[in-house]
């Protein structure tokens, strides 16, 4: 006789040979990129950052792990999340703040949900926000050890030059300077299975198509390639956005999902309080997603409408 787990689990099963930690392990090979150019950008800043960051978000995972003794193993995503906080954060952002952002995104918005799965945000974008909101005067510092200070692209005006975006000899946080090094990464994480193209596309050319639309000749560069390349938007689209947690899980909700995640990014550029619009459309879009995926959901095999099953008055 077949337990009562077994009979509450229904089928198909699809198994595949991956778990969490080998996903994890991915993700990470595919952010060591833009590890190693903010370490050669950004010199000692981007290291303490990312070290700082890293071990508050790991620690603060274990010691989740530890006082919720269901027997959960550490599985690496603690690392991911840390990592991916300390590339969203300029290099010279205050190191007790950072590890308080790591803290926060782990021990609140990860492990009181319920651990890996069961969060609702982007722990990392929810610990970005979260200094954003409560101590902005943290995150400064956006230039480069061996540039002059200036501003970032998106505070800038003008046509501005696109090579440096792409190769990353731009000021901004660490790990969002250079597209071309996240398009390497993003290539890893498609070739191993971690992330479905259509997602980054379809965000990445909504926002494109409403910053065309809308921007003008006026705003910001005036061009929307330049906005592609600058701030947080490809390292989101390709590593936050496609996040199995955050998004739904139907093919249409996917593209809802990426496509609201890039008009909101646009919105928020243009006429938002912030030059980076990014991690506030992520965490909306992530609070979305349960209707997202209930308006999306497929019908259930061999059931009908309930409307189909109700008596015809006309035939009594």
């Amino acid at each position: 006789m077949e337990s009562k787990q077994n009979l509450a689990l229904s089928a198909p099963h699809i198994r595949r040979p991956r778990d969490t930690r080998g996903i994890m392990r991915d993700v990470c090979i595919g952010l060591t990129p833009l590890v190693v150019s903010a370490l050669w950008f950004f010199r000692l800043k981007a290291l303490w950052l990312l070290l700082v960051t890293t071990a508050a978000c790991a620690l603060t995972e274990w010691i989740c792990l530890k006082l919720r003794r269901d027997g959960s193993a550490f599985d690496g995503s603690a690392v991911v999340t840390g990592l991916l906080l300390a590339l969203s954060l300029p290099a010279g952002t205050n190191l007790f703040a950072a590890a308080g952002a790591g803290i926060f995104a782990i021990a609140v918005v990860k492990q009181l949900l319920g651990g890996i799965g069961h969060n609702i945000l982007n722990p990392a974008m929810a610990g970005r926000a979260m200094l954003m909101a409560a101590w902005p005067t943290s995150l400064s510092g956006y230039e480069r050890a061996d540039a002059a200070t200036s501003a970032t692209p998106l505070s800038m005006t003008g046509d501005e030059s696109l090579w440096p975006m792409l190769w990353g000899r731009e000021n901004g946080s660490i790990g969002e300077t250079s597209a071309l090094l996240i398009l390497l990464g993003g290539a890893y994480l498609l070739c191993t299975g971690c992330i479905r193209l259509r997602v980054p596309v379809t965000c990445l050319w909504s926002f494109a198509l409403f910053i065309w639309i809308f921007g003008g000749d006026t705003l910001f560069t005036g061009d929307a390639a330049a906005q592609l390349l600058s701030g947080g938007l490809m390292l989101g689209a390709f590593f936050m956005v496609t996040d199995f947690t955050g998004k739904p899980t139907t093919f249409a909700g996917e593209l809802i999902f990426a496509g609201g995640v890039g008009i909101l990014t646009a919105v928020l550029r243009l006429w938002g309080p912030y030059p980076e619009g990014m991690c506030f459309a992520i965490l909306l879009m992530n609070l979305a997603t349960p209707l997202i995926e209930y308006l999306t959901r497929p019908p259930v095999y061999g059931t009908r409408p309930s409307r189909a099953t109700a008596p015809d008055p006309a035939r009594r």
